[in-house]
């Protein structure tokens, strides 16, 4: 499962990208450790193959924008909630992978894939119903099923039987992703955990302690002190229909391998073709807020997404092709130069374009604060388990054009678009009815009916064994 199941060291080597976050002395291990130290989003992509003895790792050089847009579920309007995004300066209400291939710039550092990956922001609930958001540094591996792929992880306190992936030794046996391809990964209305659902197990965290023991959970973890963060992880399905570049629900066109999400084949010949398979991990900096935890709603787990999810069961994230399909098949099958994954040999040969320094970011297009301390989660999205019910916003932030592309991170010496669509009021008529109202831990104290059926009895065992 790669990175998914190391708690501390893997036998992965990473080549330096970002000097002033990654810094991998050793050439054969790849601490954890490390990446705690970083500042920005970073984006590792990955090549394995035991047949060639090869991958590639590279860092992502930014978030390129963090708002309320998602093109696959809602298009053309404001999403219900907000999401971080990487790739592709084209990112809008509306994409499509030839829009995509226009962007101005990527800030993924292979300028060829300008492709759109995003996932849902976390925020910090306070006791007085208020929110402060949470940094989070992604790393994201894509790993390319050619051949027979196996981890050997130096820590194998958190595997199961997890560490090799036997694939077709056939080479070419990937397909690139192809044009408007998209699919998301997890379902932002969960609320409670199937065990046996492989969409489900794709989606873990790691309660992280690069001093001790990281512990993994299926669901954000509760009563548990994460000193070094939390760590989302999400597996994308790697099995496609060969068919449909899009379902009605986004995923069934695709489908996991056939044993688990990071494990197996694609048996099922309804889904027999191979994609690249897609691992994010977002690396999230929740110590900073251990001394406000008895401020927070909840204080045995005090954090939700912007979904309104304090369980992690609802956690998703999305995809958008956006590669140059020659150059995505290139690299499948020629980038093989280098045994610890630097892939400035494979620039080298002209198989892809690596700029490793340069940034990209887009202005808002949604007109509405979703970073910082906040009333209410942008969209105004109840917090709610373990059910969830439909509720739909009263009012829509206004829409803003043009979209200006910046080399330099949001500030206020950074153009922004004007008003093109006001923002609007409209009358809803709401079917939830409120009972998946998450109250946190208001109830704690008091008695369960059960509870107190059991006091009862052995209050009146006990008066009647008294003289």
């Amino acid at each position: 499962m790669g990175f998914s199941n190391a708690s501390h060291t893997s036998s992965l080597s990473i080549l330096t990208f970002q000097s002033t976050y990654l810094h991998f002395t050793n050439p054969h291990t790849f601490d954890l450790r490390e990446i705690s130290a970083m500042n920005s989003l970073t984006v590792i992509l990955a090549l394995y193959c035991t047949c060639v003895q090869t991958y590639w790792l590279m860092g992502a050089n930014n978030v390129l924008t963090t708002q309320r847009i998602d093109p696959i579920l809602t298009p053309g309007i404001v999403s219900t909630h907000v999401h971080s995004v990487l790739g592709g300066s084209n990112f809008g209400l509306n994409v499509t992978t030839s829009a995509l291939l226009r962007s101005e710039c990527t800030s993924i550092p292979i300028i060829e894939d300008k492709s759109n990956y995003w996932f849902p922001h976390l925020y910090f609930q306070k006791n007085d119903g208020s929110f402060e958001s949470v940094v989070g540094n992604a790393v994201m591996l894509v790993q390319y099923d050619v051949c027979h792929q196996i981890y050997f992880l130096q820590d194998t306190s958190l595997l199961d039987d997890l560490q090799d992936y036997l694939f077709s030794d056939k080479p070419n046996s990937t397909t690139p992703f192809p044009e408007d391809f998209r699919m998301i990964s997890g379902d932002p209305t969960l609320r409670t955990l199937d065990p046996s659902s492989f969409a489900q197990q794709a989606i873990t965290f790691l309660c992280l302690d690069f001093s001790g023991q990281s512990t993994r959970f299926n669901e954000l973890p509760v009563n548990k002190n994460c000193p070094s963060g939390i760590r989302s992880q999400i597996n994308f399905p790697s099995c496609w229909d060969g068919v449909n570049v899009d379902s009605d629900d986004h995923r069934s066109h695709v489908a996991f391998l056939s044993t688990g999400p990071d494990n197996g084949t694609c048996a099922d010949p309804r889904f027999p073709v191979t994609l690249p398979r897609i691992f994010m991990e977002v690396y999230w900096i929740t110590q900073d807020f251990d001394k406000q935890r008895d401020e927070a709603l909840t204080p045995s787990q005090p954090f939700v997404f912007s979904n309104g999810d304090p369980t992690g069961y609802g956690y998703h994230a999305d995809f958008f092709n956006g590669w140059e399909p020659d150059v995505l098949q290139r690299a499948l099958t020629s980038c093989t130069c280098n045994p610890y994954g630097d892939p400035s040999c494979c620039a080298a040969q002209g198989i892809f374009t690596l700029n490793q320094s340069s940034h990209c970011y887009i202005s808002n297009i949604v007109d509405e604060p979703v970073l910082g301390n906040l009333t209410t989660l942008p969209g105004a999205n109840p917090v709610q388990a373990p059910c969830y019910e439909n509720y739909i916003a009263s009012s829509i932030p206004a829409i803003l054009d043009p979209v200006y592309v910046s080399s330099t991170s949001a500030s206020a010496t950074n153009p922004s678009g004007t008003v093109a669509i006001p923002a609007t009021t409209i009358d809803v008529t709401q079917t939830a009815v409120g009972t998946c109202i998450w109250t946190g831990d208001a109830k704690r104290g008091k008695t369960s009916p059960i509870l107190s059926i059991v006091l009862l009895v052995l209050t009146w065992t006990i008066q009647d064994v008294l003289p």
